[in-house]
């Protein structure tokens, strides 16, 4: 039997895809966002979120770049 990683490291990671993919869902279905920008909720219309495969490519760039400093 497979033994499940319940490390906050694996769930922070879990979230962040499930996440990822809710927000690329209403992206491709064209469907609007609220998200908090200041304590404000501000409306994302779908042609403004960014497509996960550039944001994963973001996320890359940034984490290497940390960890090379």
């Amino acid at each position: 039997m497979n033994k499940i990683d319940f490390s906050p490291e694996n769930i922070s990671a879990l979230f962040q895809k499930a996440v990822d993919e809710a927000i690329e869902q209403h992206r491709i279905k064209g469907e609007s966002i609220a998200v908090s920008v200041q304590g404000k909720v501000k409306i994302v219309p779908p042609e403004e979120i960014t497509p996960l495969a550039d944001k994963l490519k973001q996320r890359a760039a940034q984490k290497h770049s940390q960890e090379t400093v």
